[in-house]
């Protein structure tokens, strides 16, 4: 009985704490780190056509193993290459309406089937290389190109530190100008945003670009760090009043 007596006290203490309120100071904080990328994700599509599902489907594994094999001299990994989307659907035949468009019918005219390759590469450089080689292997198009990190655990703190620092330059500025101390922190909130330079519908651009020795722009990664920190202050003593001193004027 003594035990629970002891224990409802500590609680009712503890509750009765919690709710005292405490002098704060919010103060948010901002961080961008900026790092080029050493990774590339080149995203190609290859698309058949056939008067029946198995005819498409059976071009487009002669268009996949046509595009596969001419990318093999280049080195990439097999495991760097990943099937990111497969579909097959019907096209059906268009017939003319009274007002001289086209009116989709629901007779199946053919079946098209397509496919996305997704290539991951270290070797940035190689892009240009690697697209115009899959176009000319049977690729239909290149549909985005994004620069990337292999590992962005560092750049990601490397963003916070900054985050930080700011959050921290302004909590000592505002707690300067208002005469009072800054506690321990007793809430801390974190948001990370992560962009990547991408580059869409490039299909066309790098089949013309290639024989010149084009190179893709890669420009660079950013990762971007918010933070709010608030804190416990306390008050400071009054500073003393700063006596501004009259000139004298000499006497005559």
């Amino acid at each position: 009985m003594k035990k629970l007596l002891i224990l409802l006290i500590c609680s009712i203490f503890l509750l009765c704490a919690s709710t005292i309120e405490r002098n704060t100071l919010s103060t948010f904080g901002e961080g961008v780190f900026e790092t080029a990328p050493d990774t590339v994700i080149i995203n190609l599509g290859i698309q058949r056509e056939g008067f029946t599902a198995e005819e498409a489907q059976s071009s487009l594994r002669r268009g996949l193993a046509g595009v596969l094999e001419a990318l093999q001299p280049l080195g990439i990994p097999d495991e760097n290459i990943q099937t990111a989307g497969y579909s097959l659907y019907p096209v059906y035949k268009q017939r003319r309406d009274d007002r001289g468009g086209n009116q989709e019918t629901e007779e199946i005219d053919r079946y098209r089937t397509y496919i996305r390759l997704s290539i991951e590469v270290y070797q940035i450089p190689q892009v240009g290389k690697i697209a115009d080689t899959a176009i000319k292997a049977g690729a239909n198009r290149v549909e985005n190109i994004s620069f990337t990190l292999r590992d962005n655990e560092a750049a990601k703190n490397e963003a916070l530190k900054l985050a930080v620092n700011n959050a921290q330059q302004k909590a000592g500025l505002l707690a300067d100008r208002f005469n009072v101390a800054l506690l321990t922190p007793i809430r801390i909130e974190e948001q990370i945003g992560f962009r990547t330079p991408q580059f869409r519908n490039t299909s066309f651009m790098m089949a013309e670009a290639a024989d010149a020795g084009f190179s893709l722009p890669e420009g660079k990664v950013i990762v971007n760090s918010q933070v709010s920190v608030v804190y416990e202050i306390a008050p400071l003593p009054p500073r003393p009043a700063v006596v501004v001193e009259q000139p004298t004027t000499p006497a005559e």
